[in-house]
C-alpha cells in the first residue's frame, strides 16, 4: 500500500458528519431527507429470475474449474509437475461438476411467487429506512434486506431503487465521524457508495424511462460517489468517469459542485480540473439559453380574438 494510499484512510474527512452530537445527528437525518418522498411505483419486470443458489452454485463450479486448470498447469508436490491429458482433466471437471448441477431456471409460477414476495417485503425497508434516521445502527439491516430482494428478483425495478436508497443511506453512516474526528467505517463506506453507483447503471440500463424521484436518487448518488473520490486522490479517472455519470443523468446544480470541499482538489489537478470546468461551464450555459418568458405576451396569447 503507498503512503498516499495509507494516508487516506487515516486522515479525518473534510466534510464529516459528527454522530457523537445533536448537530451530527441532525446532518445525516438532513442528507436522507432528500429523498424522503421519493417513492417509486412498483415496476416488474418478468424476465427469467436465477435464484441466490443457482448463482451460488455457478461460482463454485467455475471456482472448482479453476482449481483443476490450475493444478494441471502447475503440476503437484515437489518432484516436478505432473503431465496431464486433456482427456484426464477434462475427467476430473466433470466428476467435480457433477457434485454441483446448475439449478434450473425459474417456472412462471416460480417467479410470481418471488415477485409478490418482494413487493410485500419492500415496504419494511422503508421502514427500517426510517428508522436508520435515528438509530444508524440499524441501517446495515436495511442494506442487507434490500440486498436479498435483489438476489430473488435482480430486475424488480423498485427493488433497484431501495437497494440504491439503502446503500445511499449506508454511505452517509458510515462516513461519519466520532468525537476524535475519525470516520467510523470509510472501508464500508466506500462499498456502501460504489455498490449503489453500480445498480443506478444498471437501473439506466435496463430502463429509459426514469421517473423524477429515480433521476433525483441517481443524482444523490453519483454525486456522492464523486464525494468519495474527494478522499482518494490516486484514481482521477474514477472520479471523472462519476462527474460524467452525473452530468448524463441531467444534474444542473453548478453551485453545488464549486461548494463541495473535497473537490478542492479536482479544481486543482491537471486531469480533474478540465472536467470539472466544463461540467459547470455546461450548466451554467444551459440555464443562460431558457429564454425568459414575457408575461404580458402569455397573457394576451390565454385570450381569445
Amino acid at each position: 500500500m503507498s503512503h498516499e494510499t495509507a494516508r487516506s484512510f487515516n486522515d479525518p474527512v473534510s466534510d464529516p458528519i459528527q454522530l457523537g452530537n445533536d448537530q451530527g445527528l441532525s446532518q445525516y437525518r438532513k442528507r436522507l431527507s432528500r429523498l424522503d418522498d421519493t417513492r417509486c411505483p412498483s415496476v416488474v419486470r418478468s424476465s427469467t429470475v436465477q435464484t441466490a443458489a443457482r448463482w451460488a452454485t455457478v461460482v463454485v463450479r467455475s471456482l472448482i474449474c479453476a482449481v483443476i486448470l490450475f493444478e494441471v498447469g502447475c503440476g503437484q508436490g515437489q518432484s516436478g509437475p505432473r503431465e496431464y491429458s486433456k482427456e484426464e482433466a477434462q475427467a476430473q471437471i466433470d466428476e467435480a461438476l457433477k457434485k454441483f448441477p446448475v439449478a434450473p431456471p425459474d417456472t412462471p409460477e416460480q417467479i410470481r411467487e418471488k415477485v409478490a414476495k418482494v413487493e410485500e417485503t419492500l415496504p419494511k425497508v422503508y421502514e427500517l429506512l426510517e428508522e436508520a434516521e435515528q438509530d444508524p445502527k440499524k441501517i446495515d439491516e436495511v442494506v442487507d434486506l434490500s440486498m436479498s430482494l435483489l438476489t430473488q428478483v435482480p430486475d424488480h425495478r423498485e427493488a433497484k431503487v431501495a437497494y440504491g436508497r439503502a446503500q445511499l443511506a449506508s454511505f452517509y453512516a458510515k462516513e461519519a465521524t466520532d468525537e476524535n474526528g475519525k470516520m467510523l467505517d470509510q472501508h464500508h463506506m466506500g462499498v456502501a457508495i460504489r455498490s449503489a453507483s453500480l445498480e443506478m447503471d444498471r437501473l439506466q440500463k435496463n430502463h429509459a424511462d426514469l421517473s423524477e424521484e429515480e433521476v433525483q436518487l441517481c443524482q444523490e448518488i453519483y454525486f456522492n460517489r464523486a464525494r468519495m473520490e474527494g478522499l482518494y486522490h490516486f484514481e482521477p479517472g474514477e472520479f471523472n468517469t462519476t462527474i460524467g455519470k452525473l452530468m448524463s443523468s441531467g444534474f444542473n446544480d453548478a453551485e453545488r459542485l464549486k461548494a463541495e470541499p473535497r473537490f478542492e482538489y479536482f479544481f486543482t489537478d491537471p486531469k480533474t480540473a478540465p472536467v470539472l470546468e466544463a461540467a459547470i461551464a455546461e450548466i451554467e450555459g444551459s440555464q443562460k439559453e431558457v429564454p425568459e418568458s414575457d408575461p404580458s405576451k402569455d397573457q394576451g396569447a390565454s385570450q381569445p380574438e
